[in-house]
């Protein structure tokens, strides 16, 4: 029995084998395979292609984002003067060190000049004609005022915003041009992106005697993030991080560059931090942090039931503003 199976296993194991059967096989594998592969492929490729239209789309949101970020947003012009409110006044213009042309209201003092000049600095959007509560308090206390259109704003010379980072050179085109008509030892007040910029400025420029700068952010780079997520409700991660590139990378604007906390640490003349009660753009806490790191002398005022920007000039507002103003004016050590 064992002897008969063993044999009929020898007889089968030497039959032919079918090769046309094993051909077909051995192509069915081969072409299953190929497919296979070629789905792989196409799916990656897809991948691929599906990434980079992502990738070029971002890359278009971003540079849409940092141009807006320099772009002056439109505003109505108002057709007032300080005439209307029985003030004469005088056009003056200048030249930036970097070639803006620049305009500006000049309204001398009514007495002679016995105080300082007060350069009164607008926010962004803004113009010197949105700033006539302003002019009309300083006027009123007997300072000459000098309102001024930042770079971009109202009639001088269109060019983008640089948030801060180039504007100081409008605020030193001006005291240059005080300084030629006499005007020495300017007081500085900005509101918004004008108290960015005066902070700056005084920071840089030793012949200024003092500064109001009421809502400034403490460095641009998280205000970037405040108004991504408050305007876009967009994470300041990437964004933040991907707008701040581009606007170094085409415009030459460093967001880590116009930081209030450090140009604060630099000025040593009397200065006034203010901030606004319901401010979501320049929260309390994030303005309390330029204070936090000023030197004496100096003041903070919180005005109750603000929000950004929004001034009515109420008594207590112009108690504060006016007593801050006389006591800079007078401080000891102020350059005459």
């Amino acid at each position: 029995m064992l002897e008969d199976d063993a044999s009929r296993e020898r007889e089968r194991m030497m039959e032919p084998v079918d090769s046309r059967s094993t051909g077909k096989t051995d192509l069915c594998g081969s072409l299953t395979s190929f497919l296979g592969t070629r789905k792989m492929l196409l799916a990656g490729v897809a991948v691929i292609g599906l990434l980079a239209s992502l990738l070029v789309g971002l890359k278009g949101y971003i540079d849409s984002l940092a141009r807006v970020a320099v772009t002056v947003p439109p505003h109505s012009y108002l057709s007032i003067t300080p005439a209307l409110a029985g003030i004469p006044y005088e056009e003056w213009t200048t030249t930036s060190e970097d070639g803006v042309k620049l305009t500006a209201w000049f309204i001398p003092a009514e007495e002679a000049p016995r105080k300082p000049p007060l350069i009164v600095v607008h926010g962004l959007g803004a113009s010197k004609e949105f700033q006539i509560n302003y002019i009309v308090l300083g006027h009123r206390l007997g300072f000459p005022v000098l309102a001024i259109d930042l770079r971009g704003h109202g009639k001088s010379e269109k060019t983008m915003t640089t948030l801060g980072w180039k504007e100081p050179l409008d605020l030193k085109a001006w005291t240059d041009k005080l300084g030629s008509k006499g005007y020495s030892s300017p007081l500085v007040w900005g509101t918004s992106l004008g108290a960015v910029t005066a902070l700056r400025f005084v920071s840089q420029d030793p012949r200024c005697s003092g500064v109001v700068a009421d809502a400034p952010f403490d460095n641009l780079r998280n205000s970037l993030a405040v108004h991504a997520r408050l305007f876009f409700g967009l994470p300041a991660f990437p964004f933040v991080n991907l707008v701040s590139w581009e606007l170094e990378s085409r415009y030459s604007l460093d967001p880590n560059k116009v930081d209030c906390v450090e140009a604060v640490e630099k000025i040593h003349v009397p200065i006034l931090i203010l901030a606004a009660e319901e401010d979501r753009r320049m929260p309390v806490s994030v303005v309390r942090k330029i204070y936090d790191a000023a030197s004496e002398p100096k003041r903070w005022w919180v005005i109750p039931h603000a929000s950004h920007e929004e001034r009515t000039f109420a008594p207590d507002f112009c108690r504060v503003v006016g007593d801050f103003l006389e006591f800079a004016a007078n401080y000891p050590g102020r350059k005459h």
